[in-house]
């Protein structure tokens, strides 16, 4: 590796450079920078950089300590280095993977590849704006395509689904309840597990455990006055064990107050068909020929086979 390349006056110092670049792009981009002086560091800058060309090989060959960020619109980052000898003065602007999809190197035939540009910010700009931005969208627009087509989800974003999750996060909590009042459990060990069980029982995919569980020790929590800020809260575990650290009576309480909030009758999937089922067989043909239901006036006597 050569060493870093030394920052000249004026627009050749890269927070400089940075910032005033940021200021003329379009939309909106928040000039900022990133430490490189770490082989981690530089490991996870190259990780995210989409590029196979100036800036891969510039972050290869030379030790930098810092290189310039730009954060714009949708998660998109540019990266800012200065451009090693024989071209010092000029920098090397390149796109970054947003973090959502993942690493650089999983995508490299995507790679909207970087450009190098002269240190006057309206020209780069300029150059940045026609010349990379447009190759960085289409690239960000056909993996996200890729995600819309193969998505296979274990449930879709219907309208029946809430209700359904809902049932299936009281039904763990109802479960849980029986628990600590029969096997002497605490609230912690009475909400463990159980959710394949509830899955299984409201005809959810088993993928849906985990999250049914999440969802029930966070709604226990909220009924306890220990709310968290979502379901990957760190301090879930340390909240659990203050709850499990009140009586008996106190957790039985608090897992009844987080049932009653989630309470709202749902009609079980198989009832739903079973409905249906009635719905057509009315309708048929086949109908006409079975016999008349009993009404509710009739006696026990008059139903045939009784």
């Amino acid at each position: 590796m050569t060493t870093s390349p030394t920052p000249a006056p004026g627009w050749h110092s890269l927070a400089a450079f940075t910032e005033a670049l940021a200021s003329r792009l379009p939309d909106r981009w928040t000039p900022s920078s990133t430490p490189l002086t770490t082989s981690d560091a530089r490991n996870n800058v190259h990780a995210r950089l989409w590029d196979l060309a100036h800036a891969s090989w510039a972050l290869q060959t030379v030790v930098y300590d810092r290189a310039g960020l730009l954060r714009g619109p949708g998660g998109r980052e540019l990266l800012v280095l200065p451009r090693p000898h024989p071209h010092a003065g000029q920098y090397i602007v390149a796109a970054l993977l947003p973090e959502a999809l993942g690493s650089a190197y999983d995508h490299e035939d995507l790679a909207p590849h970087g450009i190098a540009v002269d240190p006057d910010p309206p020209r780069a700009a300029s150059a940045v704006t026609d010349r990379l931005l447009p190759r960085y969208d289409r690239a960000i627009r056909q993996l996200l395509a890729g995600i819309d087509s193969t998505a296979d989800l274990p449930f879709t974003s219907h309208r029946t689904d809430s209700p359904v999750l809902r049932h299936a996060v009281r039904t763990l909590l109802l479960v849980a309840e029986l628990r600590l009042a029969d096997e002497s459990y605490d609230v912690l060990e009475a909400l463990a597990g159980g959710g394949e069980y509830v899955c299984d029982r409201v005809e959810l995919d088993y993928d849906m455990a985990p999250l049914v569980e999440a969802a029930a020790v966070q709604a226990v929590l909220s009924a306890a006055g220990l709310p968290t800020g979502s379901l990957f809260d760190p301090g879930i575990p340390a909240q659990l064990r203050r709850l499990s650290a009140r009586s008996p009576a106190d957790q039985y309480d608090v897992l009844r107050r987080a049932a009653e909030s989630l309470a709202e009758p749902v009609p079980s999937p198989r009832l739903g068909a079973a409905r249906a089922r009635t719905r057509i067989l009315s309708t048929s043909p086949a109908a006409a020929a079975l016999p008349a239901r009993p009404t509710a006036t009739a006696s026990r006597t008059s139903v045939p086979g009784r």
